[in-house]
């Protein structure tokens, strides 16, 4: 096993997520852009709920997501869910315990990738902290792709586009990849309380500025 690995190596040598310099799958210069701190936001809606995060949004960042989502790379999932691990175990300790329920994927976007990518990370949490997993959120139409979208323009598109697949005991814990409006989390939350389930918080991997 240990010779496979090895010739491995030789024929695939690791390169940096962030940078693409050979010999570690993240370099200690990109290490330093992926450092995990804390960084509370607060949801628009009302009433509003804590939004905990552990690495500001950069390339890197973005290199990284990238990895996980599109091209499934092991590492890459690693230190996503490193990165969510922390988030919640701040959250944890700040609002309690809760059910983490998922933001899915678009059905098209798995479909492509294959798996249900946060969902997958947020059974991966309920493993490391006890914290249960439901996945009770559901896509009820099609939804364009928020990347090109301002702020306006993501809240009308997600507007009534989750709906709850039944009704939970306990306080939901939303969990995703990456906040950048809000707007997501937001529609997630209103679909949950229309069900009548209470959101206490929500936790992230990565933060980034808000657009406008």
């Amino acid at each position: 096993m240990h010779l496979f690995s090895s010739l491995s190596e030789l024929i695939f040598p690791s390169r940096c997520l962030g940078c693409s310099a050979l010999g570690l799958e993240i370099c200690s210069t990109c290490r330093k852009q992926w450092h995990p701190h804390i960084y509370k936001t607060w949801s628009h809606q009302s009433p509003s709920f804590p939004i905990y995060s552990s690495i500001q949004y950069s390339p890197i960042a973005g290199k990284v997501l990238l990895a996980a989502k599109e091209n499934n790379l092991r590492i890459a999932d690693d230190l996503i869910l490193s990165a969510l691990s922390h988030s919640l175990d701040i959250c944890l300790s700040n609002v309690g315990q809760g059910v983490l329920i998922p933001i899915p994927s678009r059905i098209s976007v798995a479909r492509l990738r294959g798996r249900q990518f946060i969902c997958d990370l947020s059974e991966q949490l309920s493993l490391q902290s006890g914290a249960p997993t439901a996945l009770n959120l559901a896509h009820t139409r099609t939804i364009r792709d928020q990347s090109t979208l301002d702020i306006h323009s993501r809240q009308e598109n997600l507007k009534g586009a989750l709906k709850s697949l039944r009704f939970l005991s306990g306080r939901a814990i939303l969990v995703d990849d990456l906040i950048t409006t809000g707007a997501t989390l937001n529609e997630a939350a209103r679909a949950l309380r229309q069900a009548g389930i209470e959101v206490a918080a929500a936790v992230t991997a990565c933060v980034a500025q808000p657009l406008r």
